[in-house]
């Protein structure tokens, strides 16, 4: 495991977000109820605010181990998955949510796959990181370097519609979820190790990530975490 991975693993969620963000995208999803419901993600909020708002019993899917104990503490029914790896269930889930970064199979192929594991007429929350605007070159760039390839807003739109599902909503994380939600936690650890930094790594990962942050602070309006809610 690299500095960077291990320094926001320990951190209580290793991507942007937000309780409230999860609330209103539930919120937008509307009165669901299920019996079963599958959460893959980094944190354990989510799928307790999935269990309250749908009844369900919620499989929450983790790609750390660490992550999946700490879940499993917290009272969750939580399980190791790969990386981009979703659980499948007999019928279909009836409603699932998936927290993705950038898909590096393409979002089209993504989405397929989601409606194949979907009951019909059941609901997913589909997150992935888009470009809200035509990003100028030294975003690209940057982006595409740390993060993958992101899709553009209306594009994952018409490529849902393309393989079938319907589009009910969808919710632009703000930027606060970055700052507060993910970086300023971030701040606190690396200020923590800055008296420890000893080999090339570490400098290198800190530097690394203070470009992150100073380069989202620059150019947030361009990028960002779009959570599309889908019916099968």
């Amino acid at each position: 495991m690299s500095f960077i991975s291990s320094l926001i693993g320990d951190l209580e969620r290793s991507t942007a977000g937000s309780t409230h963000t999860a609330e209103e995208v539930m919120k937008l999803c509307g009165n669901i109820s299920a019996k079963r419901a599958l959460f893959v993600g980094d944190e354990n909020d989510t799928p307790k605010i999935i269990a309250k708002a749908t009844n369900a019993v919620v499989l929450a899917g983790y790609a750390e181990q660490h992550r999946v104990e700490r879940a499993l503490k917290a009272g969750l029914d939580a399980h190791f998955v790969m990386p981009f790896e979703l659980p499948t269930t007999d019928g279909g889930w009836e409603f699932l949510w998936y927290n993705g970064l950038t898909e590096p199979d393409g979002v089209p192929r993504r989405l397929e796959e989601l409606k194949n594991i979907l009951k019909s007429g059941g609901t997913a929350v589909f997150r992935t990181l888009c470009y809200l605007i035509d990003p100028s070159p030294d975003t690209r760039c940057y982006v595409e370097r740390r993060f993958g390839e992101p899709e553009e807003l209306d594009r994952v739109l018409r490529e849902a519609k393309e393989k079938g599902l319907k589009t009910r909503d969808f919710y632009i994380a703000p930027k606060t979820d970055w700052t507060h939600g993910l970086y300023e936690p971030l701040k606190e650890a690396m200020h923590s190790l800055e008296a420890s930094l000893g080999s090339t790594e570490e400098t290198t990962g800190i530097a690394e990530l203070n470009k992150e942050m100073d380069m989202f602070e620059l150019h947030s309006e361009e990028y960002s975490f779009v959570y599309y809610i889908f019916q099968a």
